[in-house]
């Protein structure tokens, strides 16, 4: 599946065009899913046909004035790619259950929205994607040593097995992203999934040494925009031009192994974490 030729089809649309785009992909492969309307937006949920289960999530807004093609095209046609392939081959323990949230982009509204009506249970954690479509690294934020869990060292595992290097962050973006309504209300294992660059890694090397020193915001956003995944981002540019196929099949990859590996090493009632100890 050519993850490119998706984001096209959602490059430059209006939000609600692009959610149209993922209904039809969905309707193509005969996958379900349902609508959540709230008071300012419209998520698409595909949810999981058995308990527990994993979350892979994207938002599918762009801010005005943004094509979107990696801010979020990127992220839904990962995202899309990963439901198609767990219901080719589902998973023997857990399912998977798809998210593709409205308003992340005016305060993660739609993801607060799913959260307040359904809350967290059956949730073993949450994989969010932002802006995976460039670069041939990963960063998965905001995870430390101390708050890694059996999803995350599943990750950095097929990662590893991958030869992909993988980095923790705080924080990435400039603002949060949609696995915040999940941590917020009690899920520990919730986090994002960036594609990230060298280049990247040593502007944030600089960035983090500025904090130190307590420059003042406008030199540390300075400072960010210098990064490759920040150049087009919230641009008119934001276009799948600059994105990659590699980069976009490597985190489907990645993903689909990580939850293989978490599946396999599933044994009654210790759950997923004896291969991981």
């Amino acid at each position: 599946m050519e993850l490119l030729s998706i984001i096209r089809t959602l490059e430059g649309k209006a939000n609600s065009d692009r959610r149209i785009v993922i209904e039809r992909y969905l309707q193509r492969w005969k996958i379900p899913f349902q609508i959540q309307n709230y008071s300012t937006g419209t998520n698409l949920i595909v949810k999981s046909d058995k308990q527990p289960f994993i979350g892979i999530g994207s938002h599918y807004d762009a801010v005005t004035g943004s094509p979107g093609a990696n801010d979020n095209g990127s992220a839904m046609a990962v995202t899309l790619a990963v439901l198609k392939r767990a219901q080719t081959n589902p998973l023997t323990h857990f399912g998977v259950q798809g998210f593709f949230f409205d308003q992340e982009e005016s305060g993660l509204l739609g993801s607060r929205a799913y959260v307040a009506k359904h809350g967290i249970k059956g949730m073993l954690g949450m994989i969010n994607l932002e802006l995976v479509g460039q670069g041939d690294q990963v960063a998965i934020w905001p995870v430390s040593d101390q708050d890694a869990g059996d999803i995350v060292k599943g990750i950095e595992l097929a990662a590893k097995g991958n030869r992909l290097p993988i980095h923790r962050f705080d924080r990435i973006i400039p603002h949060d992203a949609d696995h915040r309504s999940f941590r917020e209300a009690g899920m520990k294992e919730a986090f994002s999934l960036t594609a990230i660059s060298s280049e990247d890694l040593e502007v944030a090397e600089h960035y983090y040494r500025a904090m130190e020193f307590e420059v003042d915001p406008p030199v540390l956003q300075e400072i960010l925009s210098q990064a490759p995944l920040f150049k087009h981002y919230h641009q008119a540019t934001d276009v799948h031009e600059h994105l990659s196929e590699s980069t976009l099949q490597h985190f489907s990859n990645l993903i689909w192994q990580a939850l293989q590996l978490l599946d396999q090493s599933w044994e009654k009632d210790t759950s997923i974490r004896t291969f991981f100890q």
